[in-house]
């Protein structure tokens, strides 16, 4: 099917692919052709569990991943972390990230909660017993050998506080599962994790 400009193609000295119609853009979207579109890929139930654990990432097809935590819960206060494997999730990575983290308060308390030693990536989404939190990760090259691994992620305002920052895996290797983590090492009561690939084109 072709695509291209509606209506008359504009006089110009640069190359341009056009502008997709609604029917164009929804048409390709659906065939995973579309930038930026997302495969479902997996959802766990956070309720009753410390950890969570997706080892089926489809890296082979999608070198951006988006995560979403959706209203998590625990018994304790604690804050959201990621971990990854390079065997499937038999063992867990606890060494070579970094990180950088951005907060600030509605009481006017900004500061940057930063490491080079850290033994997982710490997303720093807030919450206290009994609250709920909702936030998401990009998580970026897991499935390429020759690349380090990164995210980026933002946790919007809970309990006061908000949260912005990114990190990387140090090492250059190809990630096939990730483990979601509880601070506290409690049980969270509440919330799902979903698991997206973001197509790119």
């Amino acid at each position: 099917m072709p695509y291209g400009y509606l209506g008359t193609t504009p006089n110009q000295q640069l190359n341009n692919s056009g502008v997709f119609s609604v029917e164009e853009a929804l048409a390709l979207k659906n065939v995973g052709e579309l930038g930026g579109s997302m495969e479902f890929i997996a959802e766990e139930d956070c309720s009753g569990n410390t950890t969570l654990t997706f080892d089926d990432i489809k890296g082979a097809k999608y070198d951006v991943h988006f995560m979403q935590f959706i209203g998590v819960e625990s018994d304790s206060t604690m804050y959201t972390e990621i971990r990854v494997s390079n065997d499937g999730g038999s063992s867990w990575e606890d060494s070579n990230y970094e990180r950088s983290v951005q907060y600030g308060s509605t009481s006017g308390s900004y500061g940057i909660n930063a490491s080079t030693t850290a033994d997982r990536f710490s997303i720093l989404g807030y919450t206290s017993e009994g609250s709920a939190i909702s936030h998401y990760v990009y998580l970026y090259n897991l499935n390429d050998s020759s690349k380090l691994t990164y995210i980026t992620h933002y946790a919007p305002p809970t309990n006061t506080w908000m949260y912005l920052g990114g990190g990387v895996y140090t090492v250059a290797e190809k990630i096939d599962a990730l483990q979601v983590l509880n601070s506290a090492a409690a049980s969270m009561t509440k919330g799902k994790v979903r698991l997206y690939g973001v197509k790119q084109v």
